[in-house]
């Protein structure tokens, strides 16, 4: 009989991201779109493309940083409106101004908040809500999920990004090897990202208990995602 993998507990890490002594949200903001970019375009055109959203969509983005994946979104479909669901306040402060830096300001909201509690959202309002890298932040998914599904459409979609717990050596080999070699000191964010994170299962529980049927659960050999049947 095969062994079964042994996965490690998960370590929640923490808080919204503030400015610290190591760097600022601008600074993080910058590193994050030079080496994130090509990332955050294949989001979009995976939105774009095979998500589809309706004209005029109303959009709800998940924890978005510095915003990047929102602000270009906006400019790639100059017909939709984006909130950014954000606790950090010296996050929402780059975000803002680099929405405006890229002339999308007035299409492009951010909200101070979390994804277990948006009561200030009322039912049914977004076409879609999406997420990238903040589902290991979120301390109760649970809660999460079904406040997600409060706040969509009937006919809404979701399309949540993040790490995964469960790594095989592929993928170890790549976080542990080359990763420290490509990021250098920002390897222990990373590091810290995936140990936070949640396994494919641990995702497919909280859907069941939050009674979802239509969202299915994709994994590849990094990380995990969350899409409408």
């Amino acid at each position: 009989m095969a062994k079964s993998k042994k996965i490690r507990p998960r370590i929640p890490e923490g808080e919204a991201i503030l400015d610290t002594p190591e760097f600022t949200m601008e600074e993080y903001s910058e590193r994050m779109k030079k080496n994130m970019g090509f990332e955050y375009r294949n989001i979009i055109k995976h939105i774009i493309k095979s998500i589809d959203p309706p004209q005029g969509a109303i959009i709800l983005e998940i924890g978005p940083g510095p915003g990047w994946i929102g602000i270009w979104l906006a400019k790639e479909r100059p017909d939709v409106r984006v909130d950014g669901l954000e606790p950090s306040a010296d996050m929402q402060r780059v975000a803002r101004k680099n929405a405006k830096d890229e002339n999308v300001a007035e299409r492009v909201n951010y909200i101070t908040g979390y994804v277990e509690n948006m009561e200030m959202i009322p039912d049914q309002k977004y076409d879609l809500v999406f997420s990238n890298d903040s589902l290991h932040h979120w301390e109760n998914p649970l809660n999460g999920f079904k406040e997600i599904s409060r706040v969509l459409k009937p006919d809404g979609k979701v399309y949540i990004k993040d790490e995964r717990r469960d790594l095989g050596l592929r993928a170890k080999f790549i976080v542990h090897v080359l990763g420290r070699l490509i990021a250098g000191n920002w390897w222990k964010y990373w590091k810290s990202s995936i140990d936070a994170s949640y396994t494919p299962q641990e995702v497919q529980q909280f859907l069941e208990q939050a009674d979802i049927s239509n969202w299915f659960v994709n994994t590849d050999f990094l990380g995990i995602s969350i899409e409408t049947k």
